[in-house]
């Protein structure tokens, strides 16, 4: 059971009282919206590509067309482009679109080691019935285009980032609070419970933090934040029951970080964790973990 004394309050419901009352509503920092640097790199590594596909905003029509089929000859890698400009990833080089006037599956290659004449015949046919051959009459720049694609395609990714922001929120706040009284290493490759939890099915998984004092790993750490209720969060919630366990067979203490609204609505299997480990805080209450290491 949580050791709530130990953490200053007097009755176990307040304690539980404090960490509802307490929960984030988001955990949108300004990193959130978007990964600047990867919708960067990602536009950035096409520079060359995208310079010369900037060429076709000269030409109209046929022109265009022409001028495309001699672009592809020359530069097969402009090629790859192609698909990024409709916000598609491609898998294996293809594309498989439905065509309703034969009532089947036509699949375009992109991958520029593939191209002859047949294939470049085929990209100019898909860029007319996609719209990317109209696109040059609109856009000035492709590079700017390109970019403004990755940022919308980037928001995408906000449900994974949601995670990884709050384990940053969590590790950047312990190590401020604790100075330099422990050392709090951060997905620490050395030291992990997880083979032993999982029996060796993942052995590469580490724990957000683990924090060594007096030269010993004393305390590992994870943190979850939940925006919407569903099964994982209580999945979680019982395995770090087994992962406390384990941590106390091991001679180390465990803290489970987790918070966010969802937990509001899902308060049964979150008790029941409460009544099995011994220390679980949410990022407000972080400011305790001074008493868990005393």
């Amino acid at each position: 059971m949580i050791r709530f004394k130990e953490l200053g309050f007097n009755e176990f419901d307040d304690y539980v009282k404090q960490f509802f009352d307490t929960l984030l509503t988001s955990n949108k920092t300004y990193e959130y919206f978007v990964d600047w640097d990867k919708v960067r790199n990602s536009v950035n590594k096409y520079l060359d590509e995208l310079s010369l596909l900037n060429s076709l905003t000269k030409f109209s029509g046929n022109e265009r067309k022409e001028y495309m089929k001699v672009l592809l000859r020359k530069y097969p890698q402009t090629v790859e482009v192609i698909p990024m400009l409709i916000a598609e990833r491609v898998k294996n080089g293809e594309i498989s679109i439905f065509d309703t006037d034969i009532e089947d599956f036509i699949t375009f290659d992109f991958r520029p080691s593939n191209l002859n004449e047949q294939k470049i015949q085929e990209i100019i046919e898909f860029c007319t019935k996609t719209g990317v051959m109209g696109l040059f009459d609109e856009v000035k720049d492709i590079y700017d285009y390109l970019f403004g694609v990755e940022v919308g395609i980037d928001t995408n990714a906000r449900k994974n980032r949601s995670g990884e922001i709050f384990e940053r929120m969590c590790q950047q706040k312990v190590r401020k609070l604790l100075g330099n009284e422990c050392t709090p290493v951060d997905n620490d490759p050395s030291f992990s419970l997880y083979p032993i939890v999982t029996k060796g099915k993942s052995k590469g998984k580490t724990h957000d933090i683990v924090i060594y004092k007096n030269g010993r790993p004393t305390l590992i750490v994870e943190c979850n934040f939940y925006n919407v209720t569903g099964s994982k969060p209580i999945s979680i919630a019982e395995s770090y029951i087994e992962m406390h366990r384990a941590a106390k067979e091991h001679d180390v203490d465990f803290l489970w970080v987790t918070d966010g609204p969802a937990w509001h609505k899902m308060k049964e299997p979150l008790l029941r964790s409460m009544r099995e480990i011994e220390w679980l805080l949410n990022f407000k209450m972080l400011n305790l973990i001074r008493r868990i290491l005393r």
